[in-house]
């Protein structure tokens, strides 16, 4: 049997170690420390949790076997064609194994050699092969016990393979394989099961349903994602790296946008997570996690059509590269077509995402994946006036829902976003596992669009602002990290140090005039407006570096999250009239420190209470030439899990205070920072996988928002804008049986309502709540689906926030779109 910690180290792998210390800057424990604290016979099956949707059963049972180090062979003959029952609780592998083999009329022997096997299954299940059995010819055999294969699978278990409604693991939240259970923190994750049943189009969209998460906050708007989770902005992270924005912010005029239908979930991560990531506000994250090479084929490929002349196609293709499946590839994509709910806008995009992983052996992988997006949005969102929407009209009229601000020659917003990198992971033993990822991003925009500026006093004359904004954006972005597992005393330790880089450069050209005015109630979208030339150049650059340390501590039921990290941030702006070639610059250092403390106790029955103290940071740039403060905050949390073992349901309630410091506000092009915003609320969110027939997501969620400190003192007391005291949402799906049919249906819909929000900083007027009816249906035979959704149901019209009087948004009409689509 190997041992735990290898007694030599190769050069490269020494340096990785030394440099990884020096830049953490933190005394880690010697490997005879480690070795020494590691148990010196540990088991070559642990119990671990399970989170497996049913699948291919030669993929599952080589997972299974790779991940517990254990020697498995069977006769490909045997396994072709049947599929695994999902595995989903705490067992140990061969446990699992036995659970994924249920129904196939398989039985799991034990071998002379230590190892197992399969054979068909007789009427009494044998506990042993007979004496002197012949072993079938092998397929795969991990044959070590060495536990680090189990160690390697974890982190893959925590980032992939996101089916079912039900998800008990997680590296998002800790960037190390741990159970949602155990970590003190509220989390979600929308697994690819739910985002197929919603067949969602937008990362905005499919956090719909995810409690305290606004969702729509300005409405059918498609240039970017905008929401906000806890009342505040959300950062977003693909596979564990920062996606970059330009003016550091999500929900920007020129967001880089990731198609839902390339991800294998997503998880949302409520309160600071910048003692581990860094650049983030005190609201939370939210973590995209991509769709990986499988060394089992399968495929897909779907054709989608509805309203607004909807007609989209997109495939999903994966399989292995060579005999042994160590070598595995993926690629998806889609191509649409669209128009949207208002005149003159366009909804189409072309993307294109491949992928290839090198997984030798359980303890190491490799993946190297890229992407490319095109979209073209003509007229890129409306704004209307709160007077004809929100607020009644001194004409007593209502602005039509596809009504435009924007005209036909100049309805321009053409974006291209690519990205290009890497995931590398090595388990050097049971005790140390190196992970470094890196990915390089770009963005460009051409946006030249007319927007509302302001009405007049005849509350029908609209003022417009001709706009140009040419961005583009470069970003890399590094992480790399060392997770080390030993213990001291009673107390088991998994200590992560790492070093992450994150570098952007914008090159923005900008430039406005005043446009034509435009009548709400009978607009001329034809007056021929040419588009307004760039008048200034903005070049600005971003470094920052992140140098952290966290440790999770298990006591016998005590589970401590603490986690420390310290940024370093180097900004420099200029901005250049054209005309004149002045410039003006600005330089920034705003470093900080960030920490967390969390801690959660674990029942029997499946009970966790926890409580969470954190903070956060994050540099703010701005597309002007005036600097802005860094926005700092703070989060105190307590809360109380409920996921009993063995069991497909959880709940989580939590309690929570959040207070962010120099908030970012942009309005009509003009940013301000309000000196401090707090935010006290409870949340209850539940998901349930029931009878292998009925799927539940259910969230409520109360808060009270307020300025708490502002230099405008008539602000203080007011609540944010777009930001609701109260929303609760519900979605389910449920499998009819079908007797006298063959295939299956499946039924579903959800429910969600969004409270009342404030229409403005100074709180004088109030966007009204609304309610909103989703549906789908679903008719699965063989390989083949036939898929019906429908949101808005009831085609309500309604307004999903506003940001002054003059700067309001409607929400999306009803939307009907149906899906074909063939798997393998």
């Amino acid at each position: 049997m190997p041992s735990a910690v290898p007694s030599r180290l190769t050069p490269g792998a020494a340096a990785c170690l030394l440099a990884l210390a020096a830049a953490a800057a933190v005394p880690l424990p010697s490997l005879a420390q480690v070795a020494a604290a590691a148990p010196a016979s540990p088991s070559p099956s642990p119990a671990r949790d399970y989170d497996l949707p049913a699948g291919p059963l030669g993929a599952t049972l080589n997972r299974i076997a790779r991940e517990a180090g254990l020697a498995l062979t069977t006769d490909a003959a045997l396994v072709a064609g049947r599929g695994a029952s999902a595995v989903r609780g705490r067992f140990d592998a061969p446990q699992a194994l036995r659970h994924a083999l249920a129904g196939t009329g398989l039985a799991l022997v034990r071998t002379e050699a230590g190892g197992y096997t399969l054979r068909a299954a007789p009427s009494a299940p044998a506990a042993a092969a007979p004496a002197g059995a012949q072993l079938l010819p092998e397929v795969r055999v991990t044959a070590t016990a060495d536990p680090a294969a189990a160690q390697a699978g974890r982190v893959r278990s925590g980032s992939s393979a996101g089916q079912g409604y039900v998800v008990r693991r997680s590296a998002g939240a800790t960037k190390t394989d741990a159970a949602l259970l155990e970590t003190p923190q509220s989390i979600s994750v929308i697994a690819r099961d739910n985002l197929d049943e919603r067949a969602t189009s937008s990362v905005s969209e499919a956090l719909l349903y995810s409690a305290n998460v606004n969702g729509q906050r300005y409405g059918a708007d498609t240039r970017s994602d905008y929401f906000t989770i806890r009342g505040f902005n959300a950062d977003l992270y693909l596979d564990g790296l920062r996606i970059p924005q330009i003016a550091n912010q999500t929900g920007g005029y020129a967001g880089f946008l990731v198609e839902p239908y390339t991800l294998d979930r997503i998880e949302v991560i409520r309160g600071s997570s910048s003692a581990l990531f860094g650049a983030s506000g005190v609201g939370g994250i939210v973590n995209l996690v991509s769709k990986e090479p499988q060394a089992e084929r399968a495929g897909e490929v779907y054709v989608r059509a509805g309203s607004f002349g909807r007609k989209e196609t997109g495939f999903d293709l994966t399989g292995p590269l060579n005999a042994d499946g160590t070598l595995s590839w993926r690629v998806n994509g889609l191509w649409r077509d669209a128009d949207t709910s208002y005149r003159l806008g366009r909804n189409d995009r072309v993307s294109i995402n491949p992928s290839i992983a090198w997984r030798p052996d359980a303890r190491t992988s490799l993946v190297v994946s890229a992407g490319y997006t095109q979209d073209k949005l003509g007229q890129a969102g409306v704004i209307i006036p709160a007077r004809g929407s929100v607020l009644a009209n001194s004409l007593g009229s209502t602005i039509p829902r596809d009504f435009s601000d924007g005209d036909t020659g100049n309805a321009i917003y053409d974006k291209e976003m690519a990205h290009l990198g890497y995931r590398f992971e090595h388990a050097f033993s049971e005790a140390f596992t190196l992970r470094h990822r890196l990915r390089y991003s770009r963005l460009k925009t051409d946006y030249r669009n007319l927007f509302t500026a302001g009405l007049n006093a005849d509350q029908h004359t609209l003022t417009r602002t001709n706009y140009t904004a040419q961005p583009e954006l470069d970003a890399v972005a590094v992480d790399t990290q060392a997770e080390m597992r030993f213990a001291t005393g009673a107390a088991r330790h998994v200590l992560l140090a790492g070093v992450d880089l994150q570098w952007q450069k914008l090159v923005n050209l900008t430039g406005s005039g005043t446009g034509p005015t435009l009548d709400l109630f009978a607009p001329d979208n034809a007056q021929g407006v040419a588009s307004a030339a760039a008048t200034t150049r903005l070049h600005q650059r971003q470094a920052q570096t992140g140098l952290y340390l966290q440790d999770m501590v298990s006591i016998d039921r005590l589970r401590i999250q603490a986690g420390i990290r310290k940024d370093f941030v180097r900004i420099a702006s200029t901005s250049t009239a054209l005309a004149s070639g002045v410039d003006t610059r600005y330089e920034q250092d705003p470093g900080r420190f960030t920490g967390k403390i969390g801690v959660s106790y674990l029942l029997d029955s499946g009970l966790a209470p926890y409580a969470l103290y954190s903070t956060s940071f994050l540099p703010t740039l701005t597309l002007t030439t005036t600097p802005l403060k860094p926005t700092t905050g703070e989060l105190k949390e307590i809360g109380i899990k409920y996921a009993p073992a063995q069991q497909d349901y959880s709940v989580t309630l939590s309690a929570f205070e959040t207070t962010q410091q120099n908030v970012t506000n942009r309005i009509s092009g003009v940013y301000y920072q309000t000196d401090a915003v707090r935010v006290r609320g409870l949340e209850l969110e539940g998901v349930a996988s029931l009878g292998r027939r009925l799927n539940l997501t259910a969230s409520a969620s109360l808060q009270d928002p307020e300025v708490t400190r502002s230099q405008t003192a008539a602000q203080v007391g007011k609540l944010p804008y777009t930001v609701p005291r109260t929303q609760v949402s519900v979605f389910s799906s449920y499998r009819v049986p079908l007797a006298q049919l063959p295939g299956q249906l499946v039924l579903g819909g959800g429910a969600r309502y969004i409270g009342k929000t404030a229409g403005d900083s100074a709180n004088s007027f109030f966007v009204p709540a609304y309610t909103l009816l989703d549906a789908f249906l679903r008719y699965d035979i063989d390989r083949y689906s036939l898929q019906l959704n429908a949101y808005n149901l009831g085609n309500k019209s309604y307004v999903a926030g506003c940001n002054s009087t003059i700067q309001c948004y409607y929400g999306q009409g009803r939307t009907v779109v149906a899906t074909a689509s063939v798997r393998w």
